[in-house]
């Protein structure tokens, strides 16, 4: 039987409590990719804690490679997070030694959140609007417009939460 989401972030919030790549933690973590290989921010934390354990690893080649595939996997399950893509960047970065390929990940990172944030932002000036919180919507919009001056997601929001341009 599959875990619950609930019992799967137990073993989580466990493994976290835990030191850094100990092997208990690499246990758990392994338990909880065993339960759902699909869980990312446990593949996410197992693919750190492995990284922070290796020492003498026999075979560094197929250690990275496990690493990496932990990696491609988080990313595939997410659809691309942009925390997926932060981890990746970080390991073609710090252990492929690959800068460019580092670049193009910490872009499109930052390309979804920002995404991400022009989204929230809109939904948060609307919802404000609706509690007739004028003041903060307006200055969140403010804000948020010096980021994304041409957002027609923001000029909607302002406009449902009646605000002036």
């Amino acid at each position: 039987m599959h875990p619950s989401p609930h019992e799967l972030m137990e073993l989580l919030s466990e493994a976290r409590r835990l030191e850094w790549g100990c092997d208990e933690q690499l246990r758990l973590l392994e338990r909880l990719r065993t339960h759902c290989p699909a869980h990312v921010p446990g593949l996410l934390l197992s693919s750190r804690a492995l990284l922070w354990a290796k020492e003498d690893v026999p075979d560094p080649t197929a250690f990275f490679a496990e690493v990496e595939q932990i990696l491609v996997s988080a990313l595939e399950s997410s659809d691309r997070s942009p925390e997926t893509l932060l981890g990746m960047a970080r390991f073609e970065s710090v252990v492929r030694d690959s800068p460019g390929a580092a670049e193009a990940l910490y872009r499109e990172a930052a390309s979804r959140a920002s995404s991400l944030l022009e989204e929230a932002w809109a939904g948060l000036i609307e919802s404000l609007g609706e509690q007739e919180k004028t003041d903060e919507a307006a200055r969140l919009s403010q804000h948020a417009s010096r980021l994304f001056p041409e957002s027609t997601a923001l000029a909607e929001a302002r406009r449902f939460a009646r605000l002036k341009d």
